[in-house]
């Protein structure tokens, strides 16, 4: 059992269950009555190994579920009882011989098949518990990270220094080049609209999340002019995996975030996509001053992590490079 508490209770169980065995047993064959020091002496010498042959029933049925078989609920429950049954019965049998003058194979086999099917029962009902009680756990624990990725990713776009750029731009803008500043504006638009609008969900589509990684570059390479340069090499094959929101994007921010960009060394950010995933790329140059905590890649491992995919991070010495999985 995983836990003291599973433990304790498995072996409470085993114990009731096997008195209750012996003392049915001793009045299936003594029509005299029961002979309790018969059935004290007969439920001491039977108690350890039925402990011991109930854990080997324990882990035969681990080990059947960790092949993470398709089986269903039926088919599982006659596959345990089979293999435990095969595993237990004999070596039961085995002992009584050994130790007891009484080979009667009918009486010995009957009351050992039955008490290890009632044992996988209880096992089979103890472990769907835990696991229930788990996948319970991993949601709440999930829905929490989501909420805080999701809490992360929208506060750094709505933050005063995100805005304050913006609209710095804008009312440059304005003046200068009105088409551009119309563009600007729809982008930042669509910005908003794709944050507000993928809050509620898990994952989105690779091609919804390009569109928005495009809107926030050009917002960002109108900002920064020749000094950054950005790429995107597309496989329009996998334009419908799935993947988290806003994540290539909050991989572009901090490549951004992290590092110098001037005209004689300009940040140069790649993302190319294949059929292991989405990768995103920037030469490094490092600021000094900016904090780096890495909470924004963290959480976003931990979103990854949930559906059992892991991110990939390679950083050399020029490149910084990031993989994200897609999500079947």
């Amino acid at each position: 059992m995983k836990t003291p508490k599973n433990a304790l209770l498995y072996i409470g169980f085993i114990t009731t269950l096997l008195f209750l065995f012996v003392l049915a047993f001793s009045l299936a064959v003594n029509e005299k009555g029961v002979d309790l020091k018969k059935v004290a002496l007969n439920f001491i010498f039977n108690f350890p190994m039925c402990l011991l042959l109930g854990y080997i029933d324990y882990k035969v049925i681990v080990y059947r579920q960790t092949k993470k078989d398709t089986y269903g609920i039926g088919k599982a429950l006659t596959t345990d009882f089979l293999l435990t049954t095969l595993i237990v019965v004999p070596s039961s049998f085995i002992v009584h011989v050994l130790f007891t003058s009484d080979i009667n194979i009918f009486m010995q086999l009957i009351p050992s098949v039955l008490l290890n099917c009632i044992i996988v029962m209880f096992i089979e009902i103890l472990l769907y518990n835990q696991r229930q009680i788990e996948n319970k756990m991993r949601l709440n624990r999930a829905e929490k990270e989501k909420a805080i990725y999701q809490f992360e990713v929208l506060k750094s776009q709505i933050n005063p220094h995100f805005l304050f750029n913006s609209l710095n731009v804008l009312s440059s803008l304005v003046y200068h080049d009105a088409e551009k500043a119309n563009l600007f504006v729809k982008n930042l638009s669509n910005i908003y609209r794709y944050l507000l609008t993928t809050q509620e969900r898990s994952t989105v589509e690779l091609e919804e999340e390009l569109h928005f990684v495009k809107s926030y570059m050009f917002l960002e390479e109108i900002r920064f002019e020749e000094n950054l340069i950005f790429h995107i090499e597309n496989d329009k094959n996998m334009q419908h995996k799935k993947v988290i929101p806003a994540s290539l994007q909050m991989l572009v921010e901090n490549a951004i975030k992290h590092n110098i960009s001037t005209s004689e060394s300009p940040l140069i950010i790649h993302i190319s996509i294949n059929e292991n995933g989405a990768i995103v790329s920037n030469n490094l140059q490092l600021r000094n001053y900016v904090v780096r905590n890495g909470i924004g890649l963290k959480n976003l491992e931990k979103q990854y992590a949930v559906y059992g995919k892991k991110i990939k991070i390679i950083s050399g010495r020029t490149k910084f490079i990031v993989i994200i999985p897609f999500i079947d």
